[in-house]
């Protein structure tokens, strides 16, 4: 019975944090799947997704990251149309060029929207929603800019860590970004990786410092390595290490609302963070001592090899050749010349007793029943508004089809109006709507749920799912526009009358 109950627990309890890992893969694979087969009738299929994301991806950290810049549209265009002629042997002209390397942009960027990745929680019996984004935007100084998400390094850092850079440096870097997006619980978790990979150094110092001990020759070789590799990045280390120390503290003196509920995380990361500095500072300690060892090993290896070593075979025979006894002296009277008193200083008694013996690290403890909290986005509201008028929207125009096979976009627009009253012409979305309805000229709502090509049809599979009548759902309809007949909106603005047709 204990063994199903342990069984048990580890596939509910454990559920949620293994789909919470999983989410940092699922754009990639969503990304690749068919990415060129619908575009320009499969002409770029050659072209290959994957490839194309990760080096995007590391571009951007290089920019955003290394160099501390945003990434205008223009510097990524330039950059990935390279890649593509260069990787691929493409050679098009620079119209098809901008179109496609748009296209990709667009891809990655999910038209704007953050990347949904839905799971099943056992704990609370509902479905879960997971959002993350790629590559973001800004405007910065009347321009926009793009930057890379900290669920984007994140991922990239699993698959590889970062040529020539140290891995805590960029585990700092991907700190920096968790603590800008307010997600301190899990900049904690960054802070352990850092902890760890302090350890692994430390130990990594030893076993150079025993093998130059041993082998001088292949001591060399792991001291130089240790030094390109580690020693080289302890400067921007510290920097990093100060910088995320500085917006701690920033954070903790600001008393807005939404900082002040975070106040015991973000606490528990400043802790955490001084005792990765601290850590961190021992080992630079270490790391100096060890350049002093090194340096005396190696001192004194060249020593021995310049002084000559007596050959005792080669001076018994010098002797007998010269037929001189005498010199048997340099053999003898070292051995009667022996100091064999020995004196052992007082004061290395008291150092002795005050000495402290280095007390064992101990390792972290990791909280197996902590959550992520989920958190309630700006876009996540804005889309719920935008799902909810679709819903209503399409409602109406449906029930109006059932009516008269054909309905005009003047129809169309007085009973919403009546229906929602008479500012509702002012409702952007409803303009959204109909630019989103108006890229395709025809609808099939059989053929719509089997395969959604359109965010549009993304809207209409939900209200077809949720309605579920069957008359809806054999729905086929058409648009024709009208160009010889405009309609004027408040004053406003002109939009082209549209005819819905029932087929």
């Amino acid at each position: 019975m204990a063994e199903e109950y342990i069984l048990v627990r580890d596939i509910i309890c454990d559920h949620s944090e293994r789909m919470l890992n999983i989410k940092k893969y699922y754009p990639y694979f969503k990304l690749t799947e068919n990415a060129f087969a619908q575009y320009q009738g499969g002409m770029y299929s050659g072209l290959d997704m994957g490839y194309i994301l990760m080096a995007v991806l590391r571009f951007f950290i290089e920019e955003n990251n290394f160099r501390e810049k945003d990434v205008t549209y223009g510097e990524y265009a330039s950059f990935l149309s390279e890649v593509i002629r260069r990787d691929f042997d493409l050679n098009i002209d620079e119209s098809e060029m901008s179109a496609l390397v748009f296209y990709v942009f667009d891809k990655i960027k999910n038209d704007g929207h953050p990347f949904v990745y839905e799971y099943y929680d056992p704990q609370e019996k509902k479905k879960m929603s997971i959002r993350m984004k790629l590559i973001d935007s800004r405007i910065k100084d009347e321009t926009v800019t793009y930057y890379i998400t900290s669920d984007a390094i994140e991922f990239y850092l699993d698959t590889k860590e970062v040529k020539d850079e140290s891995s805590i440096s960029v585990a700092q870097i991907l700190l920096s970004k968790m603590i800008a997006g307010r997600n301190f619980k899990g900049g904690v978790e960054v802070v352990k990786r850092i902890n760890n990979e302090v350890g692994r150094l430390k130990v990594r110092k030893n076993e150079v410092l025993s093998i130059l001990s041993h082998d001088v020759f292949e001591g060399i070789k792991a001291y130089d390595e240790f030094v390109d590799s580690v020693m080289t990045w302890f400067e921007d280390e510290q920097k990093l290490y100060r910088k995320n120390m500085n917006m701690i503290e920033e954070l903790l003196k600001r008393s807005d609302n939404e900082y002040t509920e975070a106040f015991a995380d973000i606490y528990v990361l400043e802790t955490e963070l001084k005792k990765s500095l601290s850590r961190h500072s021992e080992l630079l300690g270490q790391c100096t001592d060890l350049q002093k060892k090194a340096d005396e090993i190696i001192f004194n290896a060249k020593f021995s090899k310049l002084k000559r070593s007596y050959d005792f075979k080669h001076g018994l025979k010098t002797i007998m050749e010269s037929d001189d006894t005498s010199r048997l002296g340099m053999f003898v009277l070292p051995l009667l010349d022996l100091n064999i008193k020995k004196s052992f200083s007082l004061t290395s008694i008291d150092k002795m007793l005050t000495c402290k013996a280095e007390s064992e690290e101990k390792a972290d403890l990791i909280n197996e029943n902590k959550t992520e909290e989920m958190y309630v986005y700006e876009d996540e509201v804005e889309d719920e508004r935008i799902k909810a008028n679709y819903y209503g929207f399409i409602k109406i125009l449906f029930g109006m089809l059932m009516e008269k096979e054909t309905v005009s976009l003047i129809e169309l627009n007085d009973t919403l109006t009546g229906e929602f009253g008479d500012t509702f012409l002012k409702n952007g979305d409803y303009y959204s709507f109909l630019i989103h309805l108006s890229q395709k000229r025809e609808y099939e709502c059989e053929k719509v749920l089997a395969k959604p090509d359109t965010f549009f049809e993304e809207y209409l599979v939900d209200f077809l799912e949720k309605e579920d009548k069957e008359e809806y759902k054999q729905m086929k309809f058409e648009l024709e526009f009208d160009s010889s007949n405009t309609i004027r909106i408040m004053d406003l603005f002109e939009i082209t009358d549209i005819h819905f047709r029932k087929l």
